[in-house]
């Protein structure tokens, strides 16, 4: 989502900002901005669409000088339309500020600067907050101090830098609910949204806490709270350069992290599996006795916790819940004393699953996090972290960071075996499924000319249904948010058992219908009565299936992509990649923007 970079004390300053917000462009947004401070006045580009659009504009209409003070921004619209007018910065009197997050109390606010004489050029909820500094700087508080004030009345996310006409020399950033790291750097200083942006001119960062506001000079962070009382944060040394690798031969970064899928998974298995056994982190209680598990996540790894869900119950015998992390909060969940909250978020930085673990944090729940970004927001709460190791996921559309979740599901099921004191082969033969999976994952993603021709096929479809069984019913789900995502092709999913409760009117010679079908599941006759049934009404049928699902039906017509046999663990990743494929070449096909796709943003940080 929103991206926000900040440089002072560097007479580059505006070009590090631009070439910082090109590292942020994987998060997704529709437009973009830089402000800089000229030490008299504060200059403001804005462009609608790509960073390339900016850099244009800046190069038609150069800044008057040169500034080592300069803040930046890439907007994914909430409130107001992507337009040139409602791009941030936002500049208010002598006050200038990006901003990511939503202010839920903009209006109250607004209300009473128009009773003041304050007039608004923007749809947002933004230009409240320059306004609101501007207005308390006028009534005689220095910077620091309105913007003390300002954050207080606050209500909402937030993650802002603020820039002021008489202090060039100076950026505030403050943060409430969305993350912000400040970098050191030789001579100056940085702000971000994300270290990635900082990475080629620092590998010191000091990450913000909740309501943390930081004034930043070339020479020196200071950090208070808004009361005005000094807070020490701890600084850490990060190496992100490997983030800044590029497409390494291939057309999209999508294609290449679903290419890195094997690495990841021997990663992880380097890190947490020794012969059979796990070596997790240290976590608060064992995954089997824990009276309850709850597993909240969003989007792609929602469907992840769907299968996490299947491995944990089969392997402990623990009850586990999925909720979606929006809803979570709101249904008010009984949640028992000493349970297990488990939070699946690739960023580390997803409001709802934030807000979710925060609340079962003050209900007596201890949290493991599954995440990609171990430095992240919920990280950081969390009793234990599962690391993906999965290296920066460019694509918005998650592939690697999907396998490292339902791989750590599996590490964690294998653990719950171990402590149950399950037979040795039964654990033995998860533990060699695991380890003979990034060899299976390589041959599948090589394996793509079958994918490829159907592509041209799918590609005139307007609609689709994915359907699966058991632990192949969740990757159904994801396939159909894949070919949704990135292709734009309306498509549901289903249990293929409910089918015939109601989707299977849709069924006729235009609708493809990707049917998931693994024979070492026990669910292999039923998946193919299914598919029987939608052969038997002109249906497109499109059979995902190991070779022993492939001969089981020879006389339904329909076309074919081949997985490898395996263990069921396992089964659920190897499934994944056609998922991944056949919705990357319908999208290469449909020429869409595969790595970023219209109106979604990679780490969702608002409601």
């Amino acid at each position: 989502m929103c991206g926000i970079v900040g440089v002072i004390g560097d007479n580059n300053a505006t070009m590090q900002v631009l070439e910082g917000l090109k590292r942020l462009e994987y998060r997704g947004y529709d437009s973009s901005g830089i402000a800089h401070n000229t030490g008299s006045s504060v200059e403001i580009r804005k462009s609608v669409g790509k960073i390339s659009a900016l850099e244009e504009h800046i190069k038609n209409s150069p800044f008057t000088s040169t500034s080592s003070s300069a803040i930046g921004h890439t907007r994914w619209a909430t409130h107001g339309a992507p337009n040139e007018g409602n791009a941030h910065p936002h500049k208010s009197g002598a006050c200038t500020v990006v901003h990511n997050g939503i202010i839920e109390n903009y209006q109250d606010i607004k209300t009473m600067l128009e009773s003041k004489g304050r007039t608004f050029a923007s749809q947002t909820d933004t230009e409240v907050i320059p306004a609101l500094i501007d207005f308390y700087m006028s009534e005689g508080k220095n910077l620091l101090e309105a913007v003390q004030k300002s954050v207080s009345e606050l209500e909402g996310a937030f993650a802002i830098t603020v820039m002021h006409e008489g202090s060039a020399d100076t950026l505030i950033a403050a943060r409430r609910g969305a993350p912000l790291v400040v970098g050191f750097g030789d001579g100056c200083n940085y702000v971000g949204s994300d270290p990635i942006a900082l990475a080629p001119y620092t590998n010191k960062f000091l990450f913000l806490e909740e309501d943390d506001i930081a004034e930043v000079t070339k020479d020196a962070i200071n950090i208070t709270r808004p009361d005005g009382s000094a807070a020490t944060r701890q600084t850490k040394l990060i190496d992100v350069n490997s983030a800044l690798v590029g497409k390494a031969g291939y057309n999209h970064f999508m294609l290449k992290e679903v290419h890195e899928q094997p690495d990841v998974v021997s990663r992880m298995l380097e890190k947490y599996l020794t012969g059979d056994t796990v070596k997790l982190p240290e976590l608060p209680c064992d995954l089997s006795a824990a009276p309850q598990i709850n597993i909240i996540a969003c989007g792609t790894a929602y469907c992840a916790s769907l299968v996490g869900k299947y491995m944990l119950e089969t392997a402990g015998g623990v009850p586990v819940n999925v909720d979606a992390a929006s809803e979570f909060r709101y249904r008010n969940p009984p949640l028992i004393q000493g349970g297990i909250f488990v939070a699946v978020s690739q960023s580390g930085e997803t409001a709802d699953t934030l807000a979710a673990v925060e609340h079962a944090k003050a209900n007596g729940q201890f949290i493991v996090a599954l995440t990609n970004t171990p430095t992240s927001s919920i990280a950081r709460i969390s009793d234990a972290v599962i690391d993906f190791n999965a290296g920066t996921e460019i694509a918005v559309a998650s592939t690697k960071c999907f396998i490292g979740m339902l791989t750590a599901f599996n590490l964690m099921a294998l653990k719950m075996l171990e402590e149950k004191g399950a037979p040795e082969a039964e654990r033995s033969a998860w533990a060699q499924a695991l380890r003979e999976l990034p060899t299976k994952i390589g041959k599948t993603v090589a394996n793509t000319k079958s994918i490829e021709a159907l592509a041209q096929k799918v590609k005139k479809a307007s609609s689709m249904l994915y359907l699966g069984r058991g632990q192949l019913a969740p990757i159904a789900i994801e396939g159909a948010l894949k070919i949704k995502e990135i292709s734009y092709i309306h498509a549901e999913a289903y249990a293929s058992g409910e089918m015939k409760h109601g989707p299977i009117a849709l069924v006729d010679e235009t609708l493809p219908v990707v049917n998931l079908a693994s024979s070492s599941d026990g669910l292999l006759e039923k998946t193919i009565s299914n598919m029987q049934e939608v052969n038997a009404r002109g249906g497109q049928v499109i059979l995902v299936g190991d070779k022993e699902a492939l001969k089981a039906a020879p006389e339904i017509e329909r076309e074919e992509i081949l997985v490898p046999m395996s263990h069921p663990c396992v089964a659920p990743i190897l499934f994944t990649i056609p998922m991944q494929l056949l919705a990357y070449h319908v999208a290469v096909l449909k020429g869409t923007d595969v790595d970023q796709p219209r109106n979604l943003a990679k780490s969702v940080t608002v409601e």
